[in-house]
């Protein structure tokens, strides 16, 4: 019976393949997406198309769609290259810390340091949620998808940090997670639209009061 690789394998495997030289046809399909995420964390998935990563790239039409050959496979892409960088840079390093308040701590720490970097373009994981709010599709279930397998990661950082006795036990872990991405969604709003300037310190107390109301001790 074959076994379903876990996170950690599938990152092995990911950076093994990764290490490898690439074959001319995959470095220019890396290009393209580079190109494609940086438009669309400016200016959203729905901003890309063929034509217009064409002129971005110094390609033909015809040489961009035999990479993806729809603008829908482009936009899944995107989707999927912007999820695997986020778990490289959120997920995975906080695997390192102790399982409980800690590996919490750090994947809360590691996505506000994430965020930080995004107030001065902006979140596939937001923008996208505005723009496929109302419709149907590949696009959409992949950004669902996706979002969904973070919070599942959070979710499961909240109840192991209850086993280990960091937080109530009967806290309730969604009410947590929810209270947790509120912080995130509040950030983007204040720094990108209100320009305020206090507001990372405010999300980074807000995790804190959070932690503490639901047993967390004081360090």
């Amino acid at each position: 019976m074959s076994r379903t690789p876990t996170l950690p394998s599938l990152a092995r495997a990911s950076s093994a393949s990764r290490s490898r030289p690439m074959a001319k046809g995959q470095q220019t399909k890396t290009n393209i997406i580079d190109t494609a995420l940086h438009i669309a964390t400016h200016h959203g998935l729905e901003s890309l198309s063929i034509g217009g990563l064409a002129e971005a790239t110094s390609m033909s039409k015809s040489g961009v769609f035999a990479h993806f050959g729809s603008r829908e496979e482009l936009q899944i892409s995107v989707v999927r290259e912007y999820h695997h960088r986020f778990e490289q840079e959120v997920f995975y390093p906080a695997l390192q810390a102790e399982k409980g308040l800690p590996r919490l701590r750090a994947m809360f720490g590691n996505w506000m340091q994430r965020t930080t970097i995004e107030l001065d373009s902006g979140c596939i994981y937001i923008s996208g949620a505005v723009e496929f709010s109302e419709r149907e599709g590949a696009v959409r279930d992949a950004l669902v998808a996706s979002f969904n397998t973070w919070h599942a990661a959070l979710r499961r950082a909240i109840e192991q940090a209850q086993t280990a006795g960091h937080l109530h036990a009967d806290a309730d872990p969604y009410q947590l997670l929810f209270e947790i991405h509120g912080l995130i969604l509040v950030l983007h709003y204040d720094v990108r639209f209100l320009v305020r300037k206090d507001s990372v310190p405010r999300a980074l107390a807000g995790f804190e009061n959070i932690l503490r109301r639901n047993g967390a001790k004081v360090d």
